[in-house]
């Protein structure tokens, strides 16, 4: 094991468990070399907007996020510009992975080894810049709430960089909520904990050469609009796109249990224990860093009816003196299966209609509710799907970062109950290439949704409602259409599943109101339309080109790197995708009907 490397994606990844290095010993992740794990982990980090994972999520393979290299590659080149402009001196940076300034450590005899985006140095000290493609939101909307008045972590100072609030303050060091949410920057596991924890790591093997270096993160300004200048087609962002995070304080606060980690890694490698592990958060489920090994780890939980499904099972249950029990704590006593949970321990409904169904295997219905629900309905129905690029930096003019711009849409027209042809009755709109098309987008939707009262149908409305409202503040000669087109939005989701509001609206009592008005143990505790559409269709996207959301838009992002022939190929699977989800939507409130 001796002169072993130890990069901080390795690093990042092996303190999660001690069963992790053993495991990747025996089958060696993807091939890879350690420069490209390293790579691999900082684009997975990366993906803003993905962070909480639906369960027909893909984890991308590395082609689909080379197509998203030149966006994180230039929010680096932007965070550089950003330096050289703040600090001057001199600045080394690498576009590439590996050209960057490196540096080493030795520790028991093991290589600590991290690669640093940005590299500067001036007459007055060092700064260390590490760029992770995400948004400074994620640090300026930690806070906490006193005197119901909100207060921030952070601040923004005259330079746009973010800093702690107990600069401009200390006597917040001695204030419990400050330091409750502060505390939160310590955790590895948390938003914004995840990238302070990787600088600290670096941070521990430069201080090996360089002793009183400022560390920053280097992140997207979320509140950065574009302005829509271009030069030779490309677009020119100001130097406001990008902010820094000054992490200095805080990552030599973590060196001390940086070490430690290290030290726990170095023990990991050196034991090579495949035993078991408790499981917990640090499994990630259902996050972009979840572990590779997960299914080795829960196998033990059955397929169908796992306790893993309950819904807001991180809420916990309580037995009969009130104690409450987490999750992972009921796992260690051998506790896997809805049933095992006893039926007092449950005090949300809708958690006890998930165990009878487990235990009757026969779903549960609230007719009178759905039927409710269908009897808001007007007609013809509009069945609308969009597809939507979260692009790291704004594309278009009134763009921030991440801003889900749309890019497809699909919709059926049910002219009256059960009458709509899968082909006949199907209108879409697909950006022909990456240009800014969504003009051409609102103009056909407006004209294909008339003014003739009938309810817009999608499946979980928040989404489409936002992308909406966005495009009436973006084009404002179709604002009042497109508001009329939201008015009438129908959620297919709260059929299915319930909408308290509405249902109370609709005078059922409170507790019925929240009750889930069908479930079916294939649910899994999910009502993502691709859990929900197997039980009311045969429809499937199995086979498919494109079959999930993220593999729509890694196609998009593509575009521009086809062929003439190959695009052609792209946009009909992409179409073929979008028509999906909206005949989905036909066939799964056909079948409502019948219930």
């Amino acid at each position: 094991m001796a002169n072993m490397n130890i990069t901080k994606s390795k690093f990042m990844e092996y303190i999660r468990c001690k069963r992790y290095p053993a495991l990747n010993n025996i089958h060696k992740r993807k091939d890879m070399d350690d420069a490209l794990n390293d790579r691999y982990h900082d684009l997975l980090a990366s993906l803003e907007g993905f962070d909480e994972l639906d369960e027909d999520f893909l984890e991308p393979d590395l082609s689909h996020l080379e197509v998203m290299m030149p966006y994180f590659t230039h929010v680096e080149l932007l965070s550089a510009r950003k330096v050289i402009a703040l600090f001057g001196g001199e600045t080394r940076y690498g576009l590439e992975y590996g050209t960057q300034k490196l540096f080493m450590r030795d520790l028991n005899n093991f290589n600590l080894m991290c690669y640093v985006d940005i590299y500067n140095k001036n007459e007055n000290r060092i700064n260390i810049v590490e760029v992770k493609a995400t948004t400074s939101n994620k640090f300026l909307s930690m806070g906490y709430t006193e005197d119901k008045v909100r207060y921030n972590l952070f601040y923004v100072d005259d330079n746009n960089i973010l800093r702690l609030k107990e600069d401009l303050d200390p006597d917040l060091l001695s204030n419990e909520k400050y330091l409750k949410q502060r505390n939160k920057l310590f955790d590895r596991l948390s938003p914004a904990g995840v990238y302070i924890y990787d600088l600290a790591f670096q941070r521990y093997v430069i201080e090996e050469d360089i002793k009183d270096a400022k560390y920053y993160l280097g992140v997207l300004n979320h509140e950065y609009v574009f302005d829509g200048t271009y030069i030779d087609g490309e677009p020119l962002y100001t130097e406001e796109s990008t902010r820094l995070v000054d992490l200095t304080k805080i990552t030599k606060e973590l060196l001390p249990k940086i070490k430690n980690d290290i030290l726990e890694v170095i023990y990991r490698i050196t034991e090579d224990d495949e035993s078991r592990v408790r499981l917990g958060k640090h499994c990630q489920l259902k996050k972009m860093r979840e572990c590779i090994y997960k299914d080795l780890c829960y196998d033990q939980f059955p397929k169908k009816n796992s306790l893993l499904m309950y819904m807001n099972k991180h809420h916990g249950f309580k037995d009969e003196s009130g104690e409450k029990h987490e999750v992972y704590e009921l796992v260690e006593e051998g506790i896997t299966s809805m049933v095992d949970i006893p039926h007092e321990w449950l005090t949300r409904r809708n958690n006890q209609i998930q165990r009878d169904v487990a235990i009757t295997k026969k779903e549960f219905i609230d007719r009178d509710k759905i039927r409710a629900a269908i009897d808001l309905i007007k007609y013809p129905i509009y069945h609308l799907d969009f597809e939507s690029f979260p692009c790291p930096l704004p594309r278009f003019k009134g763009e921030r970062p991440y801003m889900q711009s749309l890019f497809q849409f699909s919709l059926h027209i049910e002219k009256s109950p059960g009458v709509c042809d899968k082909e006949q009755d199907h209108y879409e709109f697909l950006a022909y290439d990456m240009s800014d098309l969504r003009e051409k987008l609102v103009e056909k939707l407006c004209v294909l949704i008339k003014d003739d009262g009938g309810s817009v149908l999608v499946f979980n409305q928040a989404f489409e409602k936002t992308r909406i409202k966005e495009l009436a503040e973006f084009f404002p000669e179709y604002s009042e259409k497109l508001l009329s087109i939201n008015e009438r939005l129908f959620d297919l989701m709260h059929i299915v599943k319930t909408n308290t509001k509405l249902f109370e609206d609709l005078g059922f009592g409170h507790d019925r109101a929240k009750q889930v008005n069908y479930y079916h143990e294939d649910l899994s505790g999910s009502y993502s339309i691709k859990k929900v559409l197997p039980i009311f269709s045969e429809l499937t996207y199995n086979g498919m080109d494109i079959g999930n959301g993220m593999e729509a838009v890694y196609a998009y992002a593509g575009f521009k790197d086809l062929t003439k022939a190959e695009l052609e190929v792209k946009r009909h699977s992409l179409t073929l995708y979008c028509q999906q989800d909206t005949w989905a939507m036909v066939e799964i409130l056909d079948n409502l009907r019948k219930i």
